[in-house]
């Protein structure tokens, strides 16, 4: 199963150049499983100080409007985040787009930051409180949106329900890109999944950076394939042999602690 990942233009709107450019490098590369950086379409909210419900809604719905146009990427499956109203409630929510079932929601982001250019505190709330894997097809993929990827237990409970892949859509800055990397290979390490994800790439108008390059991780621990901005996409065939493997051996079989650690 070949899986693609990418980096993409900070604003890319539904409909445009961007996106029409975006359609004719996926089709070009003809995957299996295409992931989506986080929230792709339209600015980065979440760079304002303060709450605007105006953008909060104008970004669910420039999401609903990407989504709408999915099946123009000619893939069968489409993973990643969007903007989405939940009871009242603006959250990140994860999802899976495939040619059967249209979108389908997974997951809520739970975990957010709250810094300059990323005061995603302020702006979104979590969803249901739960990681759970879903099937697309033979894929089983379990999200960790972002900042997620930074706590461990999570890709291990993946791991120990059977996951082939954990997905990371992104939205970081350059300069901090080294401890990213860090994250998933330890992600993929701890779980015996493969790690795939994708960040938005370049300077958005309002001046904010972020870092691109998405990279694909082995159930190992290595990075087989990774975009820049040269290439922005990157493809790797999955094997989920090798991940059910990595699943039996060190250190995933190693036994969840029984009761609380003595001090």
């Amino acid at each position: 199963m070949k899986i693609t990942v990418c980096e993409l233009h900070p604003e890319m709107l539904p409909g445009s150049e961007d996106w029409k450019a975006c359609v004719s490098r996926v089709r070009r590369e003809e995957p299996d499983v295409l992931l989506l950086n986080e929230m792709p379409f339209g600015p980065w909210i979440a760079a304002g100080e303060q709450p605007d419900r105006s953008l909060i809604a104008q970004s669910q719905r420039l999401h609903q409007q990407g989504i709408a146009d999915l099946h123009e990427l000619g893939v069968p499956t489409v993973l990643g985040t969007r903007a989405a109203d939940h009871g009242g409630r603006n959250v990140n929510e994860a999802f899976i787009w495939t040619e059967e079932k249209g979108v389908v929601g997974v997951h809520t982001k739970q975990y957010f930051p709250d810094e300059g250019g990323f005061y995603e505190a302020r702006w979104f709330e979590a969803g249901e409180r739960h990681f759970r894997t879903a099937d697309a097809g033979a894929l089983r993929v379990g999200f960790l949106i972002c900042s997620e990827v930074m706590f461990n237990e999570h890709a291990r409970h993946y791991g120990r329900r059977g996951a082939h892949l954990i997905a990371v859509p992104r939205a970081t800055p350059g300069g901090s890109l080294g401890r990213w990397l860090v994250a998933l290979r330890m992600a993929a390490i701890v779980s015996g999944c493969y790690v795939a994800s994708s960040n938005r790439g370049g300077t958005d108008s309002k001046g904010q950076r972020f870092g691109g390059c998405g990279w694909i991780v082995d159930p190992n621990g290595e990075v087989v394939a990774q975009t820049s901005a040269a290439t922005p996409l990157a493809s790797y065939d999955l094997d989920f042999d090798f991940a059910a493997r990595a699943q039996r051996e060190y250190p995933c079989y190693i036994p969840e602690l029984v009761g609380p650690p003595q001090h």
